[in-house]
């Protein structure tokens, strides 16, 4: 059904079936490809050519709160940003207008 075939140990003693398989086959085999990924928890590494494109694994509770957490981390980064932009022009309106405030 699939090309290369590799078994990862994760910690704490649990295999993982890695294996590979071309997008014309994937799309030839999509319902056992999906069911082997439910049921025995297999990833699959999708290639094109040959060359590694993308991989189709077991979703988990865990992806929720990673995407979740992920996207609040690029929010944050980006007040962050804005509010180093806001201060920085705080701190320099002062130095532009003369004394009591004219220019």
């Amino acid at each position: 059904m699939t090309g290369t075939v590799w078994v990862a140990t994760m910690w704490p003693r649990r295999t993982m079936t890695i294996r590979t398989i071309g997008v014309r086959q994937l799309k030839n085999e999509a319902t056992q490809v999906v069911r082997a990924v439910r049921e025995e928890r297999v990833v699959y590494v999708i290639t094109v050519n040959g060359s590694p494109v993308a991989t189709l694994r077991p979703y988990s509770d865990r992806d929720i709160a990673g995407v979740d957490r992920g996207e609040a981390e690029a929010e944050i980064a980006a007040i962050e940003r804005l509010a180093a932009v806001v201060g920085e022009a705080w701190l320099t309106m002062p130095s532009l207008s003369g004394p009591g405030g004219e220019r």
